[in-house]
């Protein structure tokens, strides 16, 4: 049971909405960002994991690998931090749509364009995540999504880092029996996840083939192997070649050059695979191109008809692709079908359209409208790469584009000028600053704006030094009248400097020289407070009493032997206060010890009741609370702990876990919820991997009785991997050695 509630809010700032699912890590939520109002995936730590440094680190490595890549088709991850309960989380970008595998359930096999463009853009995320020195490692249909860009067009993501590595970090060559990393996945993992690589270690090629896997099954609908169990497509992947795409599935029709593509992503030898996920896109989009071109053999015949206002529309040029074999001569353009008719048509009308591109392109670039012209240009070459008149056009473009950025660089200086000379005029050379600062780029490389910017700069420097006059003859007469002698010398000091002759020099002179007779007496006075404050900082409140004393024959006016005199009896009353308190706090300490809660509760009331700091408050509230409660709890847990032996006898882990959080709820703090959590996993992890065993034993003892002795020997190996240690290891090694020498 999750201790996280729909409607309560995470670190201040998510609120739940949804709980999508849990894992051996952690839980997943639907959240929203109650700041900014947007939706977006929360992945938190289980409790029971969060003291355990394996799951911290594979945890955090997950967000560390994310932040690296940064694609259109990858997840974004937009937060890391840490719960007050100590459980770390991730915020992931909440992705509407539907996975892979949901939309294989729901409709079947996806059409063959569809199936394309999504692989496409899957291998350019997968190219980015590779790219920054990364390998995915669990590239099925559930962690492929899709979703709708703004314009509606399918967008394909890559979701789930979980199990990513950094290749720099280096790896092992087997890894299917790491923490159930493959728990459900065994049917899209490459041959050398399954220990088939004897050397070296798994890269960026295990991708390709589990993505290849996945592309496989959206294309047909269906798997590249036959098998009853996931154990079996293990096998069969390490043993035999997958099935013919172009022939699995009845219903779909799968080009020939589609089925090469996939093919060659699914070699069990990765040498044979495309060498890097760009590789494989542009094997898929050269199978795009070869779909999407029509027959241009008939393209002449209509292109006669057309207008010779309307240019040809230049073909498409496909990728460089293998010659396909030669077919029969195709009919003639009256035979064609009705599909290839209307695309005919339609790259009639495309080539009208680029025709109208360029006229309405040559009128803009006449009236002047140079960013009209630039946008219909770019419409243009985009349509028509090759245009004959694209090159004229883009030179007009450019000749028009300097006349006018001379023009308008003149027309700004223009402007600048009269604006900088009217903020001069009116004083306000600061405004004629951020004129000039405001200016263009282009206008900042003239010798005029040079000119300008000296000519404000001068009339600054000029400003400048009256306001600093005016201001040192303020902070002088304000020094005089505070009676700082030390900073009213210094004042005077830096006026002289600015005004030698100033006409009330002699003035200023006279009265630091007054107020400098004052500083001795009030030195003094000063001295004596500080060391009566000292006196009261140090508890000696009689040595204080003496310094306030002495401070009455220095201090005429009083007002420092005040200030001291209330200072002294603020801290004789502290001390009153902290002695009370003292007495007080031990006897709440003595209560507490004995388990007297209401004598404890009294001394807690009186101790309040002085001016109680709010954080020991709270602490002994927390305690006398805190001891309350378990009185109340330790009734709980023998019913609790009965439940829970009942549950791991029955094999029950979900009640177990159950029971643990229910645990932790009565009993807060207890070191045995979380220890019961970890029981309960551990010992649901070990049935799973007896099951595992079990299922492997029988099917190598399948293998044997009927003389398989290639699949017997890998059966065996993956047995092993699971359980070194069987018990009928020897009987079964001299079987399959029997079988070899047979």
């Amino acid at each position: 049971m999750s201790v996280y509630r729909v409607g309560s809010i995470l670190d201040d700032k998510y609120e739940i909405l949804e709980r999508l699912g849990a894992g051996g890590m952690g839980e997943v939520f639907r959240v929203r960002h109650v700041h900014l109002h947007e939706q977006r995936v929360i992945k938190i730590l289980r409790q029971d994991r969060a003291a355990d440094p394996t799951a911290i680190q594979r945890f955090s490595q997950e967000a560390r690998i994310a932040t690296q890549i940064k694609h259109p088709n990858v997840a974004i991850l937009y937060d890391f931090s840490r719960l007050e309960d100590g459980s770390f989380y991730m915020v992931w970008e909440h992705i509407e749509g539907e996975d892979v595998g949901i939309w294989l359930r729901a409709r079947g096999p996806f059409p063959i364009q569809l199936a394309l463009d999504l692989g496409i853009q899957g291998l350019r995320g997968l190219e980015a995540i590779h790219s920054a020195g990364v390998i995915h490692r669990d590239i099925s249909p559930d962690n492929l999504m899709i979703a709708r860009d703004v314009k509606g067009r399918a967008l394909c993501k890559i979701i789930d880092l979980g199990l990513a590595k950094n290749l720099a970090s280096g790896g092992g060559r087997m890894e299917i029996t790491q923490a159930g990393m493959f728990m459900g996945k065994l049917m899209y993992c490459s041959p050398e996840q399954a220990g088939s690589l004897k050397e070296g270690t798994i890269d960026h090629r295990s991708d390709l083939y589990s993505f290849g896997a996945v592309l496989y099954e959206m294309i047909c609908g269906l798997p590249p192997f036959e098998s009853e169990n996931e154990h079996g497509f293990v096998f069969k992947r390490l043993a035999e070649e997958p099935l013919p795409l172009a022939s699995r599935n009845p219903k779909v029709r799968v080009p020939e050059e589609l089925a090469k593509v996939v093919h060659r992503a699914l070699a069990r030898n990765r040498e044979e695979r495309y060498p890097d996920a760009l590789a494989f896109l542009h094997g898929l989009a050269r199978v795009a191109d070869l779909l999407r071109q029509v027959a241009t053999q008939e393209l002449p015949v209509l292109d006669a008809v057309a207008s010779s206002k309307r240019p040809a529309p230049r073909p498409v040029t496909p990728m460089p692709a293998p010659a396909p074999a030669a077919s029969p001569q195709r009919p003639p353009t009256r035979e064609l079908s009705r599909e290839e008719r209307l695309e005919l048509l339609a790259q009639i009308d495309r080539a009208a359209t680029v025709a109208r591109l360029a006229e309405r392109s040559e009128a803009a670039l006449k009236a002047g409208k140079l960013d009209e012209a630039r946008t219909l240009i770019g419409r243009l070459e985009a349509a028509s790469p090759r245009h004959q008149g694209l090159a004229d056009l883009k030179r007009t473009l450019a000749e028009l584009g300097r006349t006018h950025e001379r023009a308008e660089r003149e027309r700004q200086l223009a402007e600048l000028e009269a604006a900088i000379t009217a903020a001069l005029a009116a004083g306000q050379p600061d405004e004629a600053a951020a004129h000039l600062d405001a200016a263009a780029p282009e206008v900042r490389e003239t010798p005029a704006f040079a000119a300008l910017q000296r000519r404000v700069e001068s009339v600054q420097s000029r400003q400048e030094s009256a306001e600093q006059l005016r201001e040192t003859e303020a902070l002088l007469s304000r020094y005089i009248k505070e009676r700082k002698q030390p900073l009213a010398r210094l004042a005077l000091a830096q006026l002289l400097e600015i005004a030698p002759n100033h006409p009330q020099r002699a003035d200023y002179e006279t009265w630091v020289e007054m107020i400098g007779q004052e500083a001795a007496q009030l030195e003094e006075a000063e001295r004596l407070v500080e060391s009566g404050r000292e006196a009261i900082l140090a508890g000696d409140l009689r040595g204080a009493r003496r310094q306030l004393e002495a401070l009455s024959r220095v201090d005429p006016g009083g007002e420092h032997q005040a200030r001291l005199a209330q200072e002294l009896e603020e801290a004789e009353a502290r001390e009153r206060r902290q002695e009370e308190a003292a007495t007080l706090r031990a006897g709440l300490e003595e209560a507490l010890a004995g388990n007297r809660l209401d004598e404890a509760e009294r001394h807690f009331e009186r101790l309040a009741g002085l001016g109680l700091p709010r954080v020991a408050a709270a602490a002994y509230r927390a305690r006398l609370d805190e001891a309350r409660q378990q009185q109340a709890a330790e009734g709980r847990v023998a019913a609790l702990e009965q439940r829970y032996r009942e549950a791991i006898a029955g094999k029950d882990w979900a009640a177990a876990r159950q029971v643990a959080a229910e645990y932790g709820e009565a009993l807060p703090g207890s070191p045995r919820p979380p220890a019961m959590f970890a029981e309960a996993t551990r010992l649901e992890e070990i049935q799973h991997r007896q099951q595992g065993v079990e299922q492997g034993a029988r099917q190598l003892e399948e293998f044997l009785a009927a003389g398989r002795l290639m699949e017997a020997e890998l059966a065996l190996k993956v047995l092993l991997q699971l359980d070194p240690a069987h018990p009928r290891r020897e009987v079964w090694e001299r079987r399959i050695a029997a079988l070899r020498a047979g």
